[in-house]
């Protein structure tokens, strides 16, 4: 019989109310499931007031410009998260690494864009993307540090800009984050080219003259050769970030580095539609200043973006537009105050369906088991079983 709590029990204790929470908001996203199954997507010209739910490409003249691929989009979505070392992480007494010695936790998250249109080939109307749950695909990813190079430099935002954006966006509750749902999309496949770009860069490099180097060379070389969706990727994606930690303490100069994805296209087909003149303001460039103070520590920041003319799937409340100019600009996709579902999807309509169930009913039967077997484990150490 235990007698002392420890960390252990603490970390049942956590598991089961995590198991819980998990269980009951399983339900909550099964009925929005539900919901929005049963919700048919209607024209854009015959949408009335009320929840809706439409399909469209995105269409504006006024653009905002993502923070860290610098690309022109509708509306973007940072999500920064700082490495967190874990007690047991200090010095190496290896070379080798001997596992994840830390783990990346949610620091901060920031959001901007205009209002734009949504069109199919029967009309057009105006959204307010202010408040959604987002699945979005993902434009860019950039790990940056302030004790030495980051792994991702290959050009345009700097690294110090990075860091100044960091510090200015600052920590944000993880109740204020914006739910976003990644959407990998034409992503994959540019990560799986840059992947094979950087196997033969590294091969064409040949050995490093210091060992632990060329350590990190080879590990770059196996890492390069998994597919994403391989279950080695992970792991081996840590143990790569471990050699580089390792490699940045000790002062190893490399010139090894991941590749960064080059943002989507953005030449973009002119709008057929111009927002009103009571659009948020446009901001030309990120809100950098060498002048600003940067972020200690080390952060990965992950932007997803609504692009223009790409198709998205909107399921939200159809309002009275305040800024309408005329008799077929009368109508806005906005959050309801009755009715707070409010999705924004770059996927097809049976894939949200789809993923929607899947993610609930994980929810429901993973919550249930890790809170069972984390209460059972509890009354077994403290004798109640």
């Amino acid at each position: 019989m235990a007698t002392n709590i420890g960390n252990l029990d603490i970390g049942l204790v956590v598991g089961f109310i995590g198991g819980i929470v998990a269980f009951f908001q399983g339900f909550r996203s099964y009925r929005v499931a539900r919901f929005l199954q049963d919700t048919p997507e209607t024209p854009i010209r015959s949408i009335a007031m009320g929840f809706v739910r439409i399909h469209g490409k995105a269409k504006s003249d006024q653009f905002v410009t993502s923070p860290v691929t610098h690309t022109p989009c509708c509306y973007y979505i940072v999500q920064i998260a700082k490495w967190k070392e874990l007690k047991d992480s200090g010095a190496y007494s290896s070379d080798e690494p001997r596992g994840p010695r830390g783990l990346w936790m949610p620091h901060g998250a920031d959001a901007d864009g205009v209002w734009f249109y949504l069109e199919d080939a029967t009309g057009h109307v105006m959204v307010d993307p202010h408040g959604a749950a987002y699945e979005l695909d993902m434009t860019g990813t950039r790990e940056v540090g302030s004790l030495g190079p980051s792994s991702f430099a290959t050009g345009g935002v700097s690294e110090r800009e990075l860091l100044a954006y960091v510090a200015r966006v600052g920590a944000t509750p993880l109740s204020m984050m914006p739910r976003v749902v990644p959407g990998l999309g034409p992503l994959m496949a540019e990560m799986q080219q840059s992947q094979t770009q950087m196997q033969q860069r590294l091969e064409a490099q040949g050995p490093q003259s210091d060992p632990r180097a060329e350590e990190l060379r080879l590990a770059y070389i196996e890492l390069s050769k998994l597919p994403l969706s391989d279950s080695k990727y992970g792991p081996m994606s840590s143990r790569v970030a471990n050699l580089q930690e390792r490699n940045r303490r000790l002062g190893v100069l490399s010139t090894v580095a991941r590749p960064q994805p080059k943002p989507p296209s953005t030449d973009v087909a002119a709008p057929v539609a111009s927002p009103p003149a009571a659009n948020p303001p446009l901001a030309a460039d990120p809100p950098f200043s060498s002048d600003q103070p940067i972020a200690s520590g080390r952060y990965q920041l992950t932007e997803y973006c609504i692009l223009p003319d790409h198709d998205y799937d909107i399921s939200g409340t159809c309002a009275e537009n305040p800024a309408a100019k005329d008799l077929n600009d009368r109508n806005l996709i906005r959050k309801g105050k009755d009715e707070p579902t409010y999705f924004i999807s770059s996927q097809g309509c049976e894939k949200i369906n789809a993923g929607m169930q899947r993610g609930s009913m994980l929810m429901i039967y993973g919550g249930a088991i890790v809170g069972v077997f984390c209460l059972g484990l509890l009354l077994l150490r403290f004798g109640l079983l």
